[in-house]
């Protein structure tokens, strides 16, 4: 444009017949045209450039709150980072989860399993900053079980007292509350906390829970474990009752397996005033569903220690358990068609994990290479109704997991059982794991 104004004019000069002081006045004219031209070029130039940089950050806005990405460091009551993200979510709606899958080979019955273990979404709501939806919907076995493990309203009163009120994680051991695959280095979870603190353990209730500098507590009701509801496995034997008679009388949320509602009462306390350190204890009672004989109702009451600490690239953490069902005889008689002639009344069990990151030691990287030792004992029956117990069961579990990303894990593992689960059991079991598991 500006070009173009000067060739015109040059052209009027040339073809007119002006004074040298008109002349002098239409250079004067055309040079601040020409600056002026320049200047609104400029601005324009600014204008577009701040437009475009508006664009861009208005994007990354929209795109941050959104979706919000796991913060492996922010955690709520004890849950796990992911089904922590709807507390320290941007907007009101919030997705994440978790998956597992894994492949193992028993060396002693030479059988190989495949298996999309789990994949759960968390889907979270904010109704305000002080009423909070959360829930867990879990598609285990290729998706062959589904269940909803929680789905609960949180009410934020205060840090150190707040009120949880629906179907949710009971808070229990270490494991229950943090079974996300990136927070425990074995490929399955440990068999005591699995069979005695029977992960993943949900049930409805109400507890309120909270904490201070230097301690974490919960406490409420739930709907109690039914031993009713423990099925035989098989033969009527004395080990026929196996290793599930705790897990088999979880409710989780579905009235129709019983037709009892009784409450149980739940209480953790943990001390964290130590930079790293983690210790507490947990309890669980409560009456054990309507007899199988007409035999009075027992009580089930489950106690746990528990004890975790890190330090760098070292961590070391184990747990002890017991369990005792109090007139376990009113459980006799008919299981589903199988005749019970003995029921565990008592159990208990323990187990020590330790790690360390060897990847400093190789390279300068932001990614992890633990390797780990795991070593448990237990014995799933203690005693039993009628004098007999079943066997202490040791398991060795050596392993390494990789996080090529902190939300992301590949683990593989051996581990040597010699299992007594049963009177009559006696048996050495070898198992190669492998497995990957992610959050997000």
């Amino acid at each position: 444009m500006k070009n173009l104004l000067l060739s015109s004019c040059a052209a009027l000069v040339l073809t007119s017949n002006l004074s040298a002081d008109e002349i002098t006045d239409l250079k004067a004219q055309l040079k601040a045209l020409t600056e002026r031209l320049e200047s609104i070029e400029t601005s324009t130039k600014k204008q577009a450039e701040q437009t475009n940089a508006l664009t861009s950050e208005l994007i990354n806005v929209q795109n941050a709150t959104s979706f919000s990405t796991v913060d492996m460091t922010k955690t709520e009551a004890g849950l796990g980072a992911a089904a922590s993200k709807i507390y320290y979510s941007k907007t009101p709606l919030s997705i994440g989860g978790y998956g597992e899958m894994f492949y193992s080979h028993q060396t002693h019955a030479n059988t190989d399993q495949t298996e999309v273990y789990r994949f759960v979404p968390y889907i979270g709501y904010k109704f305000s900053d002080n009423i909070i939806l959360n829930s867990e919907i879990e598609f285990e076995h290729g998706g062959q079980e589904v269940s909803v493990e929680q789905l609960y309203l949180d009410f934020l009163l205060d840090p150190t007292f707040n009120v949880r009120l629906g179907h949710q994680v009971v808070p229990m051991g270490l494991i229950n509350l943090n079974h996300e695959p990136v927070l425990f280095n074995t490929v399955a979870r440990p068999d005591v906390e699995k069979y005695l603190i029977p992960s993943t353990w949900h049930e409805t209730g109400l507890t309120v829970y909270g904490k201070t500098e230097n301690f974490n507590y919960a406490a409420g009701a739930i709907v109690a474990l039914d031993m009713s509801l423990a099925n035989h496995d098989g033969a009527p034997e004395a080990d026929s009752f196996g290793k599930n008679w705790i897990r088999d009388a979880r409710r989780g949320g579905n009235e129709s397996n019983s037709e009892t509602s009784n409450l149980g009462i739940v209480a953790r306390f943990d001390y964290t005033g130590i930079n790293g350190l983690l210790v507490g204890t947990s309890l669980y009672t409560g009456k054990a569903g309507a007899s199988t004989n007409g035999e009075g109702e027992g009580r089930m009451t489950i106690a746990d220690i528990h004890a975790q600490y890190q330090y760098e690239g070292f961590k070391i953490k184990g747990l002890y358990t017991q369990s005792h069902l109090s007139n376990a005889a009113a459980y006799l008689g008919d299981h589903q068609g199988v005749i019970a002639t003995e029921h565990p009344e008592s159990a208990r069990g323990g187990y020590i994990n330790m790690e360390y990151n060897v990847l400093p030691f190789f390279a300068q990287a932001s990614t992890r290479l633990p390797i780990f030792f795991q070593y448990e004992n237990y014995n799933l029956a203690t005693s039993l109704t009628d004098g007999t117990s079943f066997g202490n069961t040791e398991s060795f579990t050596y392993g390494l997991n990789y996080f090529p990303h902190e939300q992301v894990v590949l683990k593989g593992e051996y581990t040597l059982r010699h299992n007594k689960n049963g009177v009559n059991t006696n048996e050495n079991e070898g198992v190669y794991s492998f497995g990957l598991g992610f959050i997000f």
